[in-house]
C-alpha cells in the first residue's frame, strides 16, 4: 500500500510539472535544394506533441514548450530536429534533404512537397531519348545545350559563379559517382543530363557549392 501511495505521488508531481511547462509560439520555413519551399511537411513538438504542416510557401507556426525539440518530417526527406531553448529567437527554419535523382524529385512533386514550377527553376535537364552522337565530346554537348553553363578546359561552371580567381567548377557526377573529368564519357552513351544550380545542390554539401552536373549513361537495352 505504501509503495502505491509513493508511486501516485510521483505521478501527480510529474503531471503537475508538465502542466506548468512554459510554452511559446514559434514560426519558420522549410526549404530544400537551397531555397525551394517544402509544403505539406509535418512539423511537430516533441515535448508538447503539438503538430502542424507547412503551407504552400513552406512556412508554419507552432506552439511548443520553452525547452523543446521541433521535428520536421516528410516522405523521402531525412527528418530534421531543431532544439528550442529559452532566449532563442522564435524563428526555427529547416533545410530538408533527400536522395537527389529525377525519380525522387518526381515523387516529391507527386506528394505535393514541391511544385513543378519550383523544380524547373532549380534543375535544368536535357530531353530524354535524344541522340547526342553528333557531339565529339561532353564539353561541346554541355556548352551547346545549357546556356547557364560556361566551359573552360576541363572545368564546367554555372554562369555567375566566376570570381577574380577564375571559374568555380561544378561537381561532376556520372552514374552516381563523383568524377574529376568527363574525358572518358562518350556523348553517344549519354542517356540523361541534369544541371542543379548552386543553391539547389545543398544536398551534396560543400562539394556542390558551385552546382552539380549529373550524367546518367545508357545501360544494356536502353
Amino acid at each position: 500500500m505504501k509503495k502505491i501511495v509513493i508511486l501516485m505521488a510521483v505521478l501527480l508531481n510529474a503531471a503537475f510539472a508538465n502542466s506548468q511547462e512554459k510554452t511559446q509560439a514559434i514560426y519558420g520555413k522549410a526549404v530544400t535544394m537551397g531555397d525551394m519551399p517544402v509544403r505539406g511537411l509535418s512539423v511537430r513538438s516533441k515535448v508538447l506533441g503539438s503538430k502542424t504542416q507547412t503551407d504552400t510557401t513552406g512556412c508554419y507556426t507552432l506552439v511548443c514548450a520553452e525547452k523543446d525539440v521541433i521535428i520536421f518530417e516528410g516522405e523521402l526527406f531525412k527528418a530534421v530536429k531543431k532544439k528550442v531553448k529559452p532566449g532563442n529567437a522564435d524563428s526555427v527554419n529547416a533545410e530538408m534533404t533527400f536522395p537527389m535523382n529525377e525519380a525522387n524529385i518526381d515523387v516529391a512533386i507527386g506528394y505535393g512537397y514541391i511544385s513543378e514550377k519550383d523544380r524547373t527553376t532549380a534543375v535544368s535537364r536535357l530531353p530524354k531519348g535524344k541522340d547526342y552522337c553528333r557531339y565529339t565530346n561532353m564539353m561541346d554537348l554541355l556548352s551547346e545545350n545549357f546556356t547557364s553553363l560556361s566551359v573552360s578546359g576541363g572545368c564546367v561552371s554555372i554562369r555567375g559563379n566566376e570570381t577574380f580567381n577564375g571559374p568555380q567548377c561544378a561537381l561532376l557526377i556520372v552514374d552516381g559517382q563523383e568524377v574529376q573529368s568527363l574525358d572518358f564519357v562518350t556523348p553517344c552513351d549519354v542517356k540523361d543530363v541534369s544541371v542543379i544550380k548552386d543553391g539547389g545542390a545543398a544536398i551534396y554539401g560543400s562539394r556542390g557549392g558551385n552546382g552539380v552536373v549529373i550524367i546518367t549513361l545508357k545501360k544494356a537495352g536502353d
